[in-house]
């Protein structure tokens, strides 16, 4: 058994909830290493101190002192997070609100002067050769594609 496996089951080990054999196996591989003999013995402490704990008691077995009572800090912390956010939320209305809001119709008015622009270069003729440089593209790329795909027997 390695140390790693060992470590892993040394809460059950010390609660006796394993197996003998598996006992046996942990308790034989913990004699032949110090490193192990060292962190069952950490365990053990522990395991005593969280006993000692759950159980009110301290260190010596004199019951402990009782912990300080803190005062409630929730109702006052959850009051600041209202306020904070009804902050924000009262900013993000005054911005709303003081957007400058579009006329209607004005959207029509963007289309139209588009519209109008395209006509206008249109009868000037700065799209004369739009179509002959689409129909050279065009006949390049058919030609290279049947160069490739073309008839192999030559």
């Amino acid at each position: 058994m390695n140390c790693a496996t060992v470590k892993e089951w040394m809460p059950h080990y010390i609660d006796g909830q394993l197996p003998p054999e598996a006992q046996q196996t942990i308790r034989l591989h913990i004699e032949s290493c110090p490193g192990c003999a060292e962190w069952l013995e950490e365990a053990r402490g522990l395991a005593a101190l969280w006993s000692e704990m759950e159980a009110g008691l301290d260190g010596l077995g004199q019951e402990a002192m009782q912990p300080m009572d803190f005062p409630d800090l929730t109702a006052d912390v959850m009051a600041q997070i209202d306020r904070m956010e009804n902050g924000r939320r009262e900013r993000v209305i005054k911005a709303t609100m003081s957007r400058r809001r579009t006329a209607p119709g004005t959207s029509w008015m963007h289309y139209g002067v588009a519209v109008g622009l395209t006509f206008l270069l249109l009868q000037f003729g700065v799209f004369e050769h739009l179509a002959y440089g689409i129909t050279e593209i065009n006949g390049q790329m058919s030609t290279s594609v049947s160069a490739w795909f073309g008839p192999q027997g030559k």
